[in-house]
């Protein structure tokens, strides 16, 4: 007994093809259009209406400096000295300035991560007489040699 095949031609299976591919294309644009763009901050906002949990005030850069710049400010040993509290991204920020010593710098990082829980503190303090550059002596540079 004989089998009967049916052949398609290789028209229609590109046709077919080039079809798929421009329907896909198509309703990706549309869904595009109706969803609008996704990112981390419209995701977190999707997450919290789902779930009711929304990030606390240390998790927002603003209002982490703004702790982290009270409590240096409220400390006896530290409200004379400058520091500047960079924001890095949300839950990461880094600490600026000069300090005195090295006991000076550790009080300073502690007090910051305790105004701050949940927000990473990145130490990038600088110790007087330590982190300077070394002075260059004038006149050794202007002797011949």
């Amino acid at each position: 007994m004989r089998r009967l095949s049916v052949r398609r031609s290789s028209v229609t299976d590109l046709a077919f093809g080039a079809g798929g591919l421009g329907l896909g294309l198509a309703l990706g644009v549309l869904l595009r259009g109706l969803v609008g763009g996704v990112d981390r901050r419209r995701l977190k906002s999707l997450v919290g209406e789902v779930t009711g949990q929304y990030p606390t005030g240390s998790g927002m850069p603003r209002e982490a400096g703004n702790q982290i710049t009270a409590a240096l400010a409220g400390d006896e040993l530290l409200r004379d000295l400058d520091f500047d509290v960079v924001t890095v991204r949300i839950g990461q920020v880094e600490l600026h300035g000069w300090v005195p010593s090295r006991r000076l710098s550790a009080r300073a990082m502690r007090l910051a991560r305790e105004a701050a829980p949940g927000t990473e503190v990145i130490n990038r303090l600088k110790v007087r007489g330590e982190d300077e550059p070394p002075v260059r002596d004038e006149s050794e540079e202007r002797q011949p040699a």
